[in-house]
């Protein structure tokens, strides 16, 4: 069977980092990078500089945008419109409004289109749900995800990546996944960066008709990742790392009954592989309704977020 073509458009940290490892090790994907701010070096698959050219030497069966946030939307429509199928990296649109467009596009041109939220496509998430007796028994959440500042303020917002902008999709996913988007009343709190409205960190609070979440996102703090879930007579601690999990490592997670806690293992396992799985899966039955629900489903509720 002869390999998926896919370009990636852009260089970032994310996609040097974890994208490109993956899609050595999934092997059904023939890959090159369109980079306008690297030098061709075709050691590192990095063979053209304007993406126009790459789009038509290539001739990729999927693009994927990993650029800076900013420039995710006017990418992923001048691509869409070229008829090509598109991967973004989150957020794949800075306001519902684009979101709602690029869907339009995709449906009407029966193109995947798909934002790589991909944190919860890791196993432990099985282990997790059945340590719950299932995510519906989920009474409360708490999630953290903090990171130390590494751009400055004014690099931030040239860039659009802003806590809220980089993050509120963890906590859209959050909705979606465990509480069904059933949320009743939501509520906000930021803070920004001094003399700015740049959000520095942002908290979030909601309920539905059975569970409540709180979210705590940060810059400029001590790093951590982690969710916790509540049920009836457990607290289930997530592994560190829960939003960026290592591909090559062993995991545990933590359950806490009677004041007694309990390790439970986690096989090593690629959500970024298993992501493309279902890609691959989606284009060769040409069904996109999974990634078309999951981007309208988030962008709604960033969409209530934002509001607040």
């Amino acid at each position: 069977m002869p390999k998926s073509k896919l370009l990636i458009i852009g260089y970032s940290s994310f996609a040097r980092r974890r994208i490109i490892p993956s899609l050595k090790k999934h092997k059904k994907f023939n890959y090159c990078i369109c980079s306008k701010s690297n030098k061709i070096n075709s050691k590192k698959k990095i063979l053209y500089n304007n993406y126009e050219d790459a789009l038509k030497k290539f001739n990729p069966d999927i693009v994927y945008i990993s650029t800076i946030n900013s420039l995710h939307y006017s990418y992923a429509k001048k691509i869409l419109i070229k008829g090509f199928n598109v991967i973004v990296d989150k957020p794949i649109a800075l306001n519902f409004k684009h979101s709602k467009y690029l869907l339009n596009i995709a449906k009407r041109k029966k193109l995947l289109l798909a934002e790589a939220t991909m944190f919860n496509y890791h196993r432990v998430f099985n282990v997790i749900k059945k340590e719950c007796n299932g995510f519906d028994k989920i009474e409360h959440i708490k999630s953290d995800l903090n990171h130390p500042l590494i751009l400055s303020p004014k690099q931030i917002g040239k860039i659009k990546g802003d806590c809220e902008y980089d993050m509120a999709i963890y906590a859209s996913s959050i909705i979606r996944l465990f509480m069904k988007n059933e949320i009743k009343n939501l509520s906000v709190n930021r803070n920004y960066f001094k003399n700015t409205r740049i959000v520095k960190n942002f908290y979030i609070k909601t309920n539905s008709k059975k569970s409540t979440y709180f979210g705590n996102f940060a810059f400029e703090r001590e790093y951590s990742q982690q969710i916790i879930f509540y049920t009836k007579d457990k607290i289930i601690y997530s592994p560190q790392r829960i939003f960026a999990l290592p591909y090559n490592n062993n995991l545990e997670i933590i359950v806490k009954t009677k004041n007694k806690f309990k390790k439970i293992k986690v096989k090593k396992d690629d959500c970024i592989n298993n992501f493309f799985k279902l890609v691959l899966i989606a284009l060769k039955n040409k069904k996109y309704n999974f990634f078309y629900k999951t981007i309208l489903q988030d962008g709604k509720n960033r969409n209530i977020i934002n509001k607040y």
